[in-house]
């Protein structure tokens, strides 16, 4: 008796429907008799007439009625399996997909596209979600990394002054302040880093726009930077097509972001001759490139060097320091004024590409 009960559980569907369709059959093909009986007695017809016409009626009738019933039942068996399928995904809050098709239900067929679209929405969501904590935490073990190497050299340089301070010389005090200084220093370059990072990943972040003229602002940088390059061997010059250039931003911001670009150029463009600042405007767009002959950056680095602490030296203790934030900033600032930067490296020269509209929306 529980098989039974099980068994019409299981295929009350086609049980259904197998009744709906028998009744069907029958009251058809009993209404085809009735008919073809009175037209026999009203019309004349031969009984070959009758039988042949019965035959017809009833063979086509039948055929159309099962038809219809099969693609209906074909039709509830599809939503049906769909609506367990729905359940189950719903009760494991997966983001599975449904596999089968609906070949003689297009509406149900239209259901698990859809299904299909948001379980994939949810994945890749799911997925950039799992991406952002792995990020954050790697960034939280940089940070910490970060700010422990200084902050080490700090408290054993001012430890060794707080302990000896008799027996060190005034020479010896002094160079164990200077150091914990510079690395005092390199703790509020992070710091600032840091903040100027988390500015650009804030999605209420706020841009102060104004109307600024490129080569006034290409000049400015060029004149802040002139003493360390002439010490370095480095010559800066400027391109601006047109010659005047006015455009929409933020100007501190895009300020920071050439600064990034020109310290980079500087810090890691090693054997560079020159640095140039090149500004063409394309359309709605104005593309601005800082230049430089020094090095060429790997391949491999080129499609990551604008995540966050990444260096293309293998060691983060490198010689050259930095944070290794100043071109996710760079990043980040451009996709707040809707634009995108990129680089290129070859054996002569090395791009970084700034692409931003000339007007903000």
């Amino acid at each position: 008796m529980k098989n039974f009960a099980l068994f019409l559980k299981h295929n009350r569907t086609k049980i259904y429907y197998a009744v709906v369709t028998f009744l069907l059959l029958l009251f058809f093909s009993w209404s085809i008799i009735i008919g073809v009986t009175r037209l026999q007695l009203y019309r004349q017809l031969t009984p070959v007439m009758s039988q042949w016409l019965l035959i017809v009626l009833v063979s086509v009738g039948s055929t159309t009625i099962l038809i219809w019933q099969f693609v209906r039942w074909r039709q509830a068996e599809s939503l049906s399996h769909f609506i367990h399928d729905m359940n189950r995904i719903a009760r494991e809050n997966s983001d599975s997909m449904i596999e089968w098709h609906a070949a003689y239900a297009p509406k149900t067929q239209a259901l698990i596209d859809v299904s299909n679209q948001i379980a994939k929405n949810t994945r890749q969501i799911r997925e950039e979600e799992r991406e952002s904590e792995r990020s954050k935490d790697e960034m939280i073990t940089n940070i910490s990394h970060d700010l422990r190497t200084p902050l080490t050299a700090i408290i054993g340089y001012l430890g060794l002054v707080e302990m000896n301070a008799d027996t060190l010389s005034a020479a010896e005090k002094a160079k164990y302040i200077h150091t914990a200084y510079d690395r005092s220093n390199q703790m509020k370059v992070l710091v600032e880093d840091l903040f100027a990072f988390s500015q650009t990943q804030a999605h209420d972040a706020v841009l102060n726009i104004s109307t600024l003229s490129l080569g006034d602002l290409f000049a400015q940088l060029i004149a802040s930077y002139e003493i360390e390059a002439q010490e370095k061997h480095i010559e800066l010059t400027q391109i601006t097509n047109p010659e005047i250039i006015m455009l929409e931003a933020d100007s501190d911001k895009l300020a920071r972001v050439l600064m990034n670009l020109i310290t980079n150029a500087m810090k890691y463009g090693k054997r560079e001759t020159f640095i140039k600042l090149t500004a063409q405007v394309k359309k709605t767009d104005v593309e601005i490139r800082v230049i430089n002959d020094g090095v060429k950056i790997p391949n491999k680095d080129i499609v990551d060097i604008f995540g966050r602490f990444y260096r293309v030296e293998s060691s983060r203790n490198s010689k050259t320091g930095g944070t290794g934030l100043g071109l996710a900033i760079v990043k980040g600032i451009i996709e707040q004024h809707q634009g995108s930067v990129s680089a290129s490296s070859d054996d002569e020269l090395t791009s970084f590409i700034v692409t931003i509209p000339l007007k903000q929306h």
